[in-house]
């Protein structure tokens, strides 16, 4: 997310989402009542004309009191529907709807009524993420390795790694080399991955190289294993990373990676809760285990966000204990479950 400008005196912000993911961050924050300027088609009548038409299409700029939100993931949309209230007025009559397409790349300016703790707290998390690496694209084919990091402004291709692989007809040289080949390539992805603080790491490329890099890998390094996804393509190298940004491989791959965090999470506090462990939910359970120091993961609806102000000062009561809070987005069943006992739950260190 780039913050283009900011008054909170009159709490607007010029804000240009990047990403899909930017989207997403717009949709929790966004909120009803809220007000959006923004560029919007609409069709204007020629009064003039004799035979009656449509009219013409007109880019105009908006301004619209929000009634609605809608995430749209697979159009790369984010539509915000609402009732204009600013705007040419010898083209378009206050008080009539209209929706705002925002896609990545458009420009908006988001003004509120009062800027709570928590949407401050995502604007900058999202501004912070636009900076950082989180994925990592390795193009891998026989004997060559070609390692490229995915940042917001373009792709930083980091490494490259090429090694002679001996012939199949000797077999054991050429088993001996390919476990060197792959024991290497293993170890600069872990670097890469550190040093860069990445996600998630795409194995792409054409034939069976990029599974038996992952075999290494597992070995090696578990905890990173956790992190890769496999992506065939019909060639290596740069081209090979090309291929995975056409697919838009990615932006399905962060998607799976965040709703598996969240997924798993959710569904450790039902296993706590249904053996009556180290669970609690409710405004006035999560409240009493947060004032005893108790909460070790702290799980929220982004719908209980927008419900209940008071979530604002469990956040940062939360945090102020060394808790980890989670948003947990309602777009997908653990956030629905979650939603299902109030949208706001703990799992703890210790029973309270």
């Amino acid at each position: 997310m780039k913050i283009l400008h900011r008054n909170l005196k009159e709490g607007k912000f010029k804000l240009r989402p990047e990403s899909i993911d930017d989207l997403w961050y717009l949709k929790s924050i966004i909120e009803e009542s809220d007000a959006v300027y923004g560029v919007a088609y609409r069709r204007v009548r020629d009064e003039e004309r004799v035979r009656a038409d449509k009219g013409e299409r007109v880019r105009m700029f908006l301004g619209i009191k929000v009634k609605q939100v809608e995430f749209a993931p697979y159009a790369m949309r984010l539509r915000i529907t609402g009732e204009v209230f600013s705007g040419p007025e010898d083209l378009i009559s206050f008080g009539t709807h209209q929706t705002l397409e925002v896609k990545p790349g458009d420009e908006i300016t988001l003004q509120k009524q009062e800027w709570r703790r928590w949407h401050l707290e995502r604007l900058a998390e999202a501004e912070k993420a636009a900076k950082e690496a989180r994925v990592l694209i390795v193009a891998i084919e026989e004997g060559e390795a070609e390692l490229a990091l995915v940042r917001r402004y373009g792709v930083d291709y980091v490494a490259r790694i090429a090694s002679s692989v001996a012939g199949k007809r000797y077999a054991a040289q050429h088993e001996a080399s390919a476990k060197q080949f792959y024991a290497e390539v293993a170890k600069k992805i872990a670097e890469v991955v550190e040093k860069e603080r990445v996600e998630v790491v795409i194995l792409a490329g054409p034939g069976f190289w990029k599974e038996s890099l992952l075999e290494v890998i597992k070995e090696r390094y578990p905890k990173l294993a956790k992190r890769c996804y496999l992506q065939a393509t019909g060639c290596g190298g740069r081209s090979a990373v090309q291929e995975v940004l056409k697919r838009r491989a990615i932006e399905r791959i962060l998607e799976e990676s965040r709703i598996s965090e969240e997924t798993a999470l959710v569904e450790r506090f039902y296993e706590e809760l249904a053996k009556d462990g180290l669970a609690a939910y409710g405004i006035a359970e999560v409240s009493k285990a947060i004032d005893y120091g108790a909460v070790d993961t702290l799980l929220i609806s982004d719908a209980f966000l927008r419900k209940h102000p008071e979530s604002d000062l469990l956040i940062e009561k939360a945090r102020a204990i060394k808790a980890r809070v989670l948003i947990v987005s309602t777009e997908h069943e653990a956030g629905e479950r979650l939603e299902a006992i109030g949208g706001l739950a703990a799992i703890l260190r210790y029973k309270v």
